[in-house]
């Protein structure tokens, strides 16, 4: 039968009132009476929980979002776990396995970095269903085994009920039909001596799928109506819409079509109305079979391509892909700390073992002579030699497939991203180009990964050149999305649009990555700071426009600053039209655009660059020529930096006009 995978567990604040448009209304009128972020994050988290247990997915992540920010800003791992664990729970109820399983092993890191068993045991169990839910049931089964350990360890009656009910789902779907029905019963049992309602739905649920799957129609029916009045009882939308896929399934396979119309239409509604992608899957699928059995065809044919459609985008290769992904770069985080811890303790417990060995051996044999002593210790000692060789032969010989599956990995990663370089080079001013409009330049250009959220950009207009350093939001892959993105909105303004003014042109780059964004169907917030110039060599003028990052020029050895507006390129809550500045150059003048990254960086010892030192450096080196410029700021960097870790992409152009 089609169904649910497992319980979600959660051990955060829960508020279980009756009324629940009243309880979310005192929640609301508290939290926006509350100042203090520290509590503000709890109330945001609960609020969370209760909204997408509602169905109400799309304020539940929103409200997710801000509480873990919150967190963030304290380090407080509690609830940033909490934040993931919802947000996770809300990407599993859409069948959104990649984002989901991602969330729920950040929920795994934080709870095991302030040794949190329980979360620890709820985290495994999440990552289980969503393995199971891609059908990666060796992994879903290990995942279900761990999370069993923890909550018998806690004495987590709950815990253990889930867990039995999700190892009992992996024996189902196995076709180990009693090994599944022992372990829906030990669940239900546990469920019923706690009264934990969604508990006891489940273990309805799933047992009814067992004696439907043996033709027992009369008890699988009477199990799926306990379970759905339970589940009616609690609101859980996704999960009632499951019950109803279940009872129209049964009513079909007795040739009741009429029953089982009703009960799959209500399912395919309530799946449809709060985005469950894989209840909805099912209902497609189930309607597809029914319309088929009454020779409506052209129905059966409409839902089976809706079916068909949502079952891609749920199980295409890239979402899985990405999601075991995940999985794997946790699993090779952890895995020569875990060879190295227990390297350690084979060798106390080896070093245990002789010593015990030798007590025994010395109390027996104590009245025999030295020389049968020391030819029995010779002896033995030969034999602790060769044993401990062989295992440290067998140790070494596991860490070498391990260090080769990582760096086959890695290198599948690596090619990967090394490839998107290639894209994201295609953005970047050809050096050659920028040569042959302003002789005297350099562009010192140094990404923090192998791609970068920073780059340069150029375009020459009539009697126009454009030059322009921008900062992307983040940097890796991340940052060079956003970037390809911004670069091809600077390329539309003023190829198509025809825009040269530097402040309109900021105007329509915002509105132009705004609206690629508003596609997504989320509220990204992603964008960019920008230095923007114009270089007019026929009137002898520059105009400039900046988000952020403003622009130096230099007359007589002293160095300008020109602010740049405070805004950035992307979603702000009170955006302005940038403003255009006009420069008349009556001689020659050194400028500089730049991104952030130079300034913050950190040295060895923790210092921080600042932009004093970097405005420091800059007017030193103004005798010198752009080339020998660029060499006395790269070196500077790398001397101060030395082997720290570069915290940011690193843009800085220099150019005498």
């Amino acid at each position: 039968m089609k169904r649910i995978f497992g319980l979600i567990f959660s051990y955060f604040i829960v508020f279980v009132l009756s009324g629940q448009s009243r309880e979310l209304d005192s929640i609301q009128l508290l939290l926006n009476k509350e100042r203090n972020d520290t509590i503000r994050m709890v109330i945001l988290n609960d609020l969370s929980e209760i909204l997408w247990r509602a169905g109400n997915y799309k304020d539940a992540l929103a409200n997710a979002n801000n509480a873990k920010f919150l967190a963030i800003k304290v380090n407080n791992k509690y609830v940033i776990a909490g934040a993931c664990y919802n947000k996770g729970a809300i990407y599993y109820a859409q069948a959104n396995y990649p984002e989901a399983i991602k969330n729920y092993y950040e929920v795994l890191k934080n709870y095991e970095q302030i040794e949190n068993n329980a979360g620890m045991a709820n985290a495994f169990a999440c990552i289980g269903l969503v393995n199971s839910s891609i059908n990666n049931y060796p992994e879903a089964l290990k995942n279900h085994l761990s999370a069993l350990e923890l909550y018998k360890t806690l004495g987590n009656k709950d815990g253990i009920s889930a867990c039995y009910n999700n190892i009992g789902m992996i024996y189902d779907i196995q076709g180990k039909n009693i090994e599944a029905l022992n372990s829906y019963n030990d669940a239900l049992k546990i469920a019923l001596e706690s009264g934990r309602k969604e508990a006891i739905a489940s273990g309805y649920d799933n047992i009814g799928c067992i004696y439907a799957k043996q033709n027992n129609y009369i008890d699988a029916l009477n199990y799926f109506n306990s379970g759905l009045k339970i589940r009616e009882e609690i609101g859980n939308k996704r999960d009632i819409a499951s019950s109803y896929n279940n009872i129209g399934k049964l009513q079909m396979e007795q040739k009741k079509y009429r029953e089982a119309i009703k009960y799959l239409n209500q399912g395919l509604i309530n799946s449809k109305e709060i985005g469950a992608l894989d209840v909805l899957k099912d209902s497609e699928e189930l309607l597809s079979e029914l319309f088929e059995k009454t020779n409506e065809t052209g129905e059966a044919l409409r839902h089976y391509k809706a079916y068909i459609i949502i079952r891609d985008s749920i199980y295409n290769e890239e979402a899985t892909k990405k999601t075991i992904q995940t999985q794997m770069n946790y699993e090779f985080g952890k895995k020569e700390a875990v060879l190295k811890v227990k390297q350690e303790k084979e060798k106390a417990l080896a070093g245990e073992k002789n010593r015990r060995q030798q007590i025994v051996i010395w109390s027996v044999i104590g009245g025999l002579g030295l020389v049968l002593v020391f030819a029995i210790f010779v002896y033995r000692s030969l034999r602790i030699t060769r044993k401990q060789k062989y295992l440290i032969e067998t140790q070494k010989t596991e860490v070498e497939k391990s260090k080769l599956i990582i760096e086959e990995k890695n290198k599948d990663i690596t090619d990967s991203i090394t490839y998107a370089k290639r894209l994201q080079d295609a953005i970047l001013a050809p050096l050659a180009e920028i040569k042959a409009n302003i002789s005297d330049y350099f562009v010192l250009y140094k990404p923090k990964d192998i791609v970068a959220g920073d780059f340069y950009w150029a375009e020459k207009i009539e009697n126009y050149y454009f030059i322009a350093a921008a900062d992307c939001t983040g940097h890796g892959v991340p940052g060079a999305m956003v970037s390809m993105v911004c670069s091809n909105a600077l390329n539309r303004t003023v190829n198509e649009f025809g825009i040269t003014e530097t402040g309109k042109i900021l105007d329509n780059v915002r509105d132009l990555v705004l609206d690629t964004f508003k596609k997504s169907g989320e509220e990204i917030k992603d964008g960019m700071d920008i230095s923007l110039c114009r270089i007019d060599k026929v009137n002898n003028e520059i105009q400039w426009s900046g988000a952020n990052n403003p622009l130096w020029y230099f007359v007589d050895n002293e160095l300008i600053e020109i602010k740049a507006d405070k805004q950035p390129i992307g979603k702000y809550d009170e955006p302005k039209p940038f403003t255009t500045h006009t420069l008349k150059l009556p001689t020659t003048t050194n400028l500089y655009m730049f991104t952030d990254g130079y300034a913050d960086q950190f040295s060895s010892d923790d210092k921080k660059m600042t932009k004093k030192r970097f405005k420091d450096i800059v007017t030193s080196v103004q005798n010198k020529t752009m080339t020998e410029q660029k060499q006395i700021i790269n070196d500077f960097f790398v001397e101060w930096k030395k082997n720290a870790e570069q915290v940011d992409d690193v843009c800085v152009i220099g150019m005498r006009i």
